[in-house]
């Protein structure tokens, strides 16, 4: 279908000067035609995930575009889906390269997709009212209100309004789920891969960003031991791309710990996004939203594929292991005696056999990084929602495990083979927007991907439509809500093509697994855990 593309459509004003290091300006309205045919570039960035060396984009990097099909088939106003792209907070972009339309515009929605500040200068924090943080996640809020003050202009409906995302994009979308500033902004939810629980993008323990703030003065020539309003127009000076050089001076061992700028609880004042961490707040808001949620069958190949193909990098990590597992895994804010325990844990529940994994033998490690990065929060995340519904009357909740085999793997881009590890994290995306054509040209999508890309994209749009992935009067085997916990999950897709299905419900996603992570206790707040220790004896 033709569809009518708003490219680069400002959404807020560029976030320089001295208006670098805080909340977002609405960009207003503006006299006369506005050509909208131009992609916008990214958000200023050097990406650490692809091991990228030069540093690309701009820090007038707040617009956002806007896809509606040129002939609707209804003339009611149309649902509205808003994407927020992933990337660690620290990488990539929502514009055309990546999240084009070609896919969800043979449905009749609107897509909205945009950028949000990254890195030091969307997360840097003082933990003070100087610098609270947060503003990338501010950034994607002024999104949604963006769209509900103009999107019915384009035929779109602001009261139906589905916010997704994928990684650090499926983590914003529970953030966003969770802050007041976004209430009455989303409708329905749907989260890939990512949520506030997971280590790396969960918010930063107390005291550490205010020392990384001092580290980036340092580093960009401030003095570090000035007062903060000091520190900031110092910072407020220097260019962007020396700020964001900064970013690869936090990293411990290869690229570890993956998101060095995390999301913060801020101090209460007016227009804070989080002043309390989401693990204390019992029912957010948003879990009186339809909910999807779900991961890939082996989200940790981001890391195992470069462990495994990078040469020497696998003796690297198995010669410090002890020292390196504390950051990869984002539990090195307990004492070093805890560290030490859960480390122990972890080796006795992991690797009975040792550290003996290479090539031929990886499950166990990217089980591991799967579980520890990704896995182990959505579960923690599902369970607490689970938790509310026995006392609540909510909306319903749909899992998944993304099992497809895809014809070219995110892997390759993460490490240096194209070799089947299995399907990695983001892998889904490929059917929901046309990228993989960009990154693998030769790409060749088989018979059973074709059909699960065209029954991804209808499950996606109807629950944007409904609240509910599967279609009135659809031939697609019935795609059941969670009922309890442990959960029912859809498995979408197989890796084994002779096995293909579509979707098979199946029972308790990664119970072993997971009954480990949650007496773990790794990634909680070391008091937190020392009470809840202690409370269970």
């Amino acid at each position: 279908r033709n569809v009518r593309a708003f490219l680069g459509v400002p959404y807020a004003l560029p976030p320089v000067g001295n208006l670098r290091f805080k909340p977002p300006v609405p960009y207003g309205s503006w006299s006369g035609e506005r050509l909208a045919i131009k992609d916008a570039p990214p958000c200023i960035q050097r990406d650490p995930l692809t091991r990228q060396t030069e540093i690309v984009g701009s820090e007038d990097c707040l617009y956002l575009n806007v896809y509606t099909p040129e002939k609707p088939r209804s003339s009611k106003p149309l649902p509205v889906m808003v994407n927020i792209h992933g990337g660690g907070f620290i990488s990539g972009t929502g514009m055309c390269k990546l999240y084009a339309p070609d896919y969800l515009l043979d449905h009749d929605i609107i897509l909205v997709s945009g950028n949000y500040r990254l890195g030091p200068l969307g997360f840097l924090s003082t933990e003070t009212l100087d610098c609270p943080g947060n503003f990338g996640l501010k950034d994607q809020t002024e999104v949604l209100r963006w769209v509900h003050n103009n999107i019915a202009a384009f035929g779109g409906d602001p009261n139906s309004v589905t916010i997704f995302g994928n990684s650090a994009g499926g983590a914003s979308v529970t953030y966003q789920l969770v802050t007041s500033l976004s209430k009455g902004l989303v409708h329905k939810a749907i989260v890939q891969s990512g949520v506030y629980y997971n280590g790396g993008v969960q918010p930063e323990h107390k005291g550490v960003p205010a020392k990384r703030a001092r580290k980036v003065a340092q580093l960009v020539g401030c003095n570090p031991q000035e007062k903060w309003q000091a520190i900031l127009r110092c910072l407020r000076n220097k260019e962007a791309s020396d700020i964001v050089a900064t970013l690869y001076e936090f990293f411990e061992w290869d690229f570890d710990p993956v998101v060095p700028f995390q999301p913060v609880v801020e101090p209460p004042h007016e227009g804070a996004f989080l002043t309390v961490l989401p693990r204390d707040v019992a029912v957010p808001y948003g879990f009186s939203l339809p909910l999807m949620i779900g991961v890939t069958s082996e989200e940790g190949l981001m890391k195992t594929s470069p462990l495994l193909t990078i040469p020497g990098l696998l003796t690297d990590y198995k010669n410090q292991i002890q020292k390196i597992l504390p950051i990869e895994l984002q539990y090195d804010h307990h004492a070093p005696e805890v560290q030490e325990e859960i480390t122990r844990q972890i080796e006795q529940f992991y690797y009975k056999e040792g550290h003996n994994y290479d090539k031929n033998n990886y499950q166990n490690l990217t089980a591991l990084l799967s579980d520890a990065w990704f896995v182990a929060g959505v579960d923690e995340y599902i369970k607490q929602r689970v938790d509310a519904q026995s006392s609540k009357q909510l909306p319903p909740s749909y899992a998944y495990i993304f099992e497809q085999r895809s014809p070219s793997s995110l892997s390759e881009l993460f490490g240096e083979s194209d070799e089947f590890f299995g399907v990695s994290h983001a892998e889904e995306l490929q059917y929901l927007f046309p990228f993989g054509f960009n990154l693998f040209v030769s790409s060749s999508p088989t018979e059973n991907d074709i059909e699960l890309r065209e029954a991804l994209l209808q499950m996606w749009v109807n629950f944007a439509r409904e609240g509910n992935p599967t279609p009135a009067n659809s031939n697609l085997t019935p795609w059941k809500p969670i009922t309890g916990y442990p959960v029912n999950y859809a498995r979408l897709g197989h890796k084994i093509p002779e096995e293909f299905t579509v979707l098979q419900m199946q029972h308790n996603m990664y119970g072993d697994r997971m009954n480990f992570w949650r007496q773990l206790k790794a990634h909680i707040p070391a008091e937190q855990r020392k009470r809840q220790l202690r409370d269970e004896l």
